[in-house]
Formats: structure tokens, sequence, C-alpha cells
């Protein structure tokens, strides 16, 4: 299995308490991949390309080893926030690598969807050219997101 449907997997799975800050769910979700993905290596605040990416998993594999950026954001519920995780994917180079964001705390539906649309939403798999991406939306954003 792929360090992207690992991290995936265990994504979905996390269920995280309703936390006060951006960085103690980050905490929160690396202390969980660390404690799952044995062989992993996983690192916070890791610098990729002149950006910061939340949590960087590397997973060793049969014919090579295999890579996942995780971005993380609470509270996505303006248009600037939304402005400015586009950006930070993009800068993350997603047509190169694969990535996982993940929505936690409160989510504007508005904003949830147009993301979806910039990156060609397909049965909830989001491709491009070829690279894998996933968008989670936990518990407090999922009630905000429905609503």
């Amino acid at each position: 299995m792929s360090a992207f449907e690992s991290v995936t997997k265990l994504v979905r799975e996390w269920q995280p308490q309703l936390l006060p800050t951006e960085l103690k769910y980050r905490d929160s979700l690396s202390a969980l991949l660390r404690e799952r993905l044995r062989d992993a290596k996983v690192e916070t605040e890791y610098r990729h390309s002149g950006t910061t990416i939340d949590i960087y998993v590397k997973l060793p594999g049969f014919f090579g080893s295999s890579e996942v950026f995780i971005e993380l954001k609470r509270n996505l519920l303006h248009k600037a926030q939304l402005d400015r995780l586009v950006g930070q994917i993009e800068s993350l180079q997603p047509r190169k690598n694969a990535i996982v964001v993940v929505l936690c705390g409160e989510a504007n539906p508005a904003l949830v969807s147009r993301f979806k649309e910039k990156y060609k939403t397909v049965d909830g798999a989001l491709l491009l050219d070829g690279e894998p991406m996933a968008l989670v939306v936990k518990k407090g954003a999922e009630k905000s997101a429905k609503a």
C-alpha cells in the first residue's frame, strides 16, 4: 500500500476531539501516524520547495519509498482562508506530489465546494495529472459543511 493510501485511510479513521488550535490538531494527527505507521518517517513543519508542510510522511515500500504531504486547516470560514489554502497546495506542486488536505473545526460548505471544484473532484477523489489528492472533512467541519 502506498503512503498516500495508508495515510488517507488513517486520516479518515482519526477521530479527534474538538481542539482549540490547528497546531493541536496537527500534533494529534502526527502522533496517530507515528503510532500506526511505525516504519514511516513522519515530520511536522517540514520544509519543501520554499514552503512549510504541516505533516510529511515517507513510507518505505518494496519498490521504493512513497511520500505524502498533509495540509491541515482548522475553521475554513472565509474566502481569504480558501485562497491561502489553494496557494499552499499549489506551492506543494500538486501535479508532482500526493497531498491530503484535512479540514477540522468549522467549514463553510461553499468554500469546501469551491476547493473540490478547483481540483476536479471525481467520486470523492481528487486527481491532478495522475497524482492523488484527498480532501478529508472531520466531525466539526462535517456538521458545518452539511448545515
